[in-house]
């Protein structure tokens, strides 16, 4: 009887240790600030700044390959100029055209009546740029451009066709009378050494995504960690699938999925009372994909518990 007596004494010794033990691990606490996190874009790859050769810093389109279609309304003569036009620029350039017949990333049309010279962004020759753009921070990312051509090329070079695809690649006119960037389309024009210099540079980086954590502001109380978290795609191309891993003294804790990120798109991950051990006093965020990536120096965030004075 004593013997039994003795081992229920026992176990409920081990029951209140444990319980007590419980109940330290999940009570309630001051709560304790991790460092915060802001994304240095200053220390992002390094690209080319030209604020005053294009409409917007570093316009680019998403991969060296780009695709154009050229409409039915455009007869022979102009439909040779755009080609050969792509030629002379790949010619010069790290880029390649290829015509597409759908989503195409250039439209080229034709027109025989040219708009009066009086309105603003018009030319009597033509007109080009860019008609959809992402900025992604890194990029002015140029989805899609058009281009119009009124006027039949009388130069034995497509000048014409040249000037407006360069206005679609996000080029500027300049003031060099024999660049073919001139407001004034001359036959002896030609493309600027600093162009070809600036497509190379701005081309330079591969067609792949780039996922950044812009910034994190975290805490505890107890054992529970509270987080946001903002990612974002610096990049020239969709992530398909990528993972965001969540440690605490170096022991994985967490993942989240963060599914399809396109170019541009910012995702904010907010989560609350999620447990950790309680005397962690470091955290760790990292991206995680098979994908391949232009700058893996962004995807890690280490964090320390702010010490109080």
């Amino acid at each position: 009887m004593r013997f039994l007596d003795g081992m229920i004494i026992i176990v409920l010794f081990v029951l209140v240790g444990l319980a007590s033990y419980v109940l330290w691990i999940n009570f309630p606490d001051e709560p304790l600030k991790f460092e915060d996190f802001k994304f240095n874009r200053a220390a992002t790859i390094d690209i080319p700044v030209n604020n005053k050769v294009q409409f917007y810093s570093n316009m680019r389109y998403k991969d060296r390959k780009i695709s154009y279609d050229i409409s039915n309304s455009c007869d022979s003569s102009r439909r040779n100029d755009a080609i050969r036009a792509f030629s002379v620029i790949s010619e010069e350039t790290v880029l390649q055209f290829y015509e597409a017949n759908s989503e195409s990333e250039i439209k080229i049309l034709c027109s025989d009546i040219a708009p009066r010279p009086e309105e603003a962004g018009h030319f009597v020759a033509g007109e080009g740029g860019p008609s959809e753009i992402i900025n992604t921070t890194n990029y002015a990312v140029i989805l899609s451009g058009k281009i119009s051509l009124f006027r039949k090329n009388d130069c034995p070079n497509p000048n014409i066709a040249i000037h407006e695809i360069l206005h679609a690649l996000g080029f500027d006119h300049n003031n060099n009378q024999k660049s073919v960037m001139y407001p004034l389309t001359e036959c002896d024009q030609s493309i600027d050494d600093y162009i070809v210099e600036e497509i190379n540079k701005l081309y330079k980086a591969d067609s792949l995504p780039d996922l950044a954590i812009e910034s994190v502001i975290a805490n505890k109380t107890g054992r529970y960690l509270n987080f946001e978290i903002d990612i974002i795609n610096l990049g020239l191309e969709n992530s398909e699938s990528s993972e965001l891993y969540i440690y605490t003294e170096e022991i994985l804790v967490k993942s989240f999925d963060l599914e399809l990120m396109e170019i541009g798109t910012r995702k904010t991950l907010t989560v609350h009372n999620l447990a950790i051990p309680r005397k962690a006093e470091s955290l760790s965020f990292e991206i995680k994909t098979t994908e391949g990536e232009s700058d893996k120096n962004n995807n890690i965030v280490n964090l320390k518990l702010v010490k109080s004075e």
